[in-house]
């Protein structure tokens, strides 16, 4: 699944990249319907942004635990891009790869989403990461 938004300069995408990667490295703010709680690699709740090995909690009927194997950030002056992807896999399914990640390239941005069957409504949750009031998403 996979949304962009073309904006007016690479200024504004810039910025639109510094506010994506914020959300969603927030992950006690996401919003699809699900709550969902950042917790330490100890499941101790946590009040910061995601770190490599931290597990999301999913509140709902059974929870369900999500273990975040790795973040990546990636720059490419050449191209003037940049990137950040989430690696995480749910513990009943570790060898299952759940991926999220946020590309920028020139004035485009782009939001990926690969295997989030943890998420309630993973479009709407994609979209959330990077669209604002004056870069929205069209459905």
């Amino acid at each position: 699944m996979e949304y962009s938004i073309n904006t007016h300069t690479t200024e504004d995408a810039e910025d639109l990249f510094v506010v994506a990667k914020e959300r969603l490295l927030d992950v006690s703010d996401w919003r699809d319907g699900h709550t969902y709680q950042l917790t330490d690699g100890h499941k101790r709740k946590a009040h910061r942004n995601a770190h490599t090995g931290d597990f999301v909690r999913i509140a709902g009927a059974a929870d369900t635990w999500v273990y975040i194997s790795k973040i990546q950030y990636d720059d490419y002056p050449d191209i003037g891009g940049e990137s950040i992807t989430l690696f995480m896999s749910t513990e009943t399914d570790t060898e299952s790869m759940h991926t999220i990640a946020i590309n920028r390239v020139g004035k485009v941005l782009t939001v990926q989403g690969f295997n989030l069957s943890f998420c309630q409504d993973a479009a709407t949750f994609l979209k959330g990461l990077i669209a604002t009031e004056e870069y929205a998403i069209a459905s």
